[in-house]
């Protein structure tokens, strides 16, 4: 998992004065009656402290149950990666695959490694890729040696984010460029994927040298390329570990998809962009990353469960690898060894949810039916976290409340 966990307070005075309990609003049943009832408890526990905000709402209808300042703007931490995978997934499709191509370089011996922004490249993919590009270089008669060059200009020079905290890159979130490896953290993916791409062809007999970076032409004959990773299983990937490499790529290829360039500020407004196509409202919202880990990113709770409703209105099955791709209560991801001690534990395999932890930050946004068998949405979103008490089971409890057993 690659959430940021530090200590420190994140204090907001307006916040402070609102974030009260508020009474439950349009509850339609008495199974969300009864919700609102049963959460006015663990709501208002110490343990989460006084800047705190909380939204649960009927998933079919949208009718919000339970509401502590549920408009407040708030730190999302990797609760943000709900809203990456969202906005993913509407611009590109779940089945949108990302292409890494070796193209011919200027001479007959030279070939340029493009970078596509696959966030899922892995050592073996470049192998077979490596692998593909020998037998065309025999094919094409190129004996060698060869020339190699690796064009990584899909995405701008990287710069870390407004709000990362020093150190942050490369230790949480890699530098964001086009080509490297899964799960690798450096300020240079780029060296190490065309090493090892490099070391691949070597070991198919063909003799070659890396040369540097280059413009790949347009017009380029392509030569070799791999494309099976797609979108649906980077965003499983990114909601399951919280991978914000995976997350910061895909921020750039919604910003590119939209005719944005693949920078920070054209990110968020082709992020921003996409929530509002999908009824979403922005105006309280603040998209500086897309991974969550700038303490500059802000969200509300409402924000959050409006667009889980989405996610199982079955009016939006393009949003459906985030259904799948929510850790499950005490079984798998970033909640492996949550809900384990009661009331919680009630829950466990019951919550399908999204963790954040920053700084002072922790947070919890998901899905899980309630005792009427159908949907219900929740964020719990704690900033300026206390520095006693049980956190993470206080939320978990909030979430078990709302399934019904706890």
């Amino acid at each position: 998992m690659t959430e940021r966990r530090l200590g420190g307070a994140l204090a907001g005075i307006a916040l402070l004065l609102t974030a009260t309990v508020a009474a439950p609003g349009q509850a339609s049943t008495t199974v969300d009656a009864q919700i609102a009832r049963d959460l006015r408890g663990p709501a208002a526990s110490s343990t989460l402290g006084p800047d705190t905000t909380i939204h649960v709402a009927d998933a079919d209808s949208g009718a919000s149950i339970f509401s502590r300042a549920a408009d407040a703007r708030q730190i999302p931490a990797s609760t943000m990666k709900v809203v990456t995978a969202a906005t993913a997934l509407l611009t590109l499709g779940a089945d949108h695959r990302f292409i890494t191509r070796v193209v011919r370089g200027d001479t007959r011996n030279a070939i340029i490694i493009v970078g596509g922004g696959d966030p899922l490249l892995t050592t073996s993919d470049l192998d077979r890729l490596a692998l593909r590009t020998s037998r065309a270089l025999e094919r094409q008669g190129v004996a060698g040696p060869v020339r190699l060059y690796v064009d990584d200009y899909l995405f701008p020079a990287p710069t870390p984010a407004q709000g990362w905290a020093p150190g942050d890159s490369p230790t949480y979130a890699a530098a964001v460029r086009p080509l490297g490896i899964v799960g690798q953290y450096s300020s240079d993916t780029v060296t190490s994927a065309v090493s090892a791409f490099a070391a691949a062809l070597r070991a198919r007999g063909v003799t070659v040298s890396y040369a540097g970076r280059a413009i790949a032409p347009d017009d380029a004959p392509e030569i070799a390329s791999f494309d099976s990773n797609r979108l649906s299983k980077a965003v499983g990937l990114m909601l399951l570990v919280s991978e914000n490499n995976v997350a910061e790529i895909l921020f750039r290829h919604v910003a590119l998809a939209r005719g944005y360039p693949a920078t920070w500020s054209s990110s968020s407004s082709a992020a921003g962009e996409a929530l509002r196509e999908l009824g979403i409202e922005t105006t309280r919202l603040r998209l500086v990353d897309g991974s969550g880990l700038s303490g500059s990113t802000r969200l509300t709770a409402r924000t959050l469960t409006d667009l889980l409703d989405l996610v199982v209105d079955g009016d939006h099955p393009e949003l459906e690898s985030i259904m799948t791709g929510m850790p499950v209560a005490g079984r798998t991801g970033t909640l492996t060894y949550r809900f384990a001690s009661p009331p919680a534990s009630c829950a466990k395999d019951e919550v399908f949810a999204k963790t954040g932890s920053l700084t002072g930050v922790s947070t919890l946004a998901g899905l899980t039916k309630g005792a009427d068998g159908e949907w219900k949405s929740f964020a719990v979103m704690v900033n300026s976290a206390p520095s006693y008490g049980n956190l993470r089971l206080a939320i978990d409890t909030i979430a078990a409340t709302v399934h019904g057993c706890a």
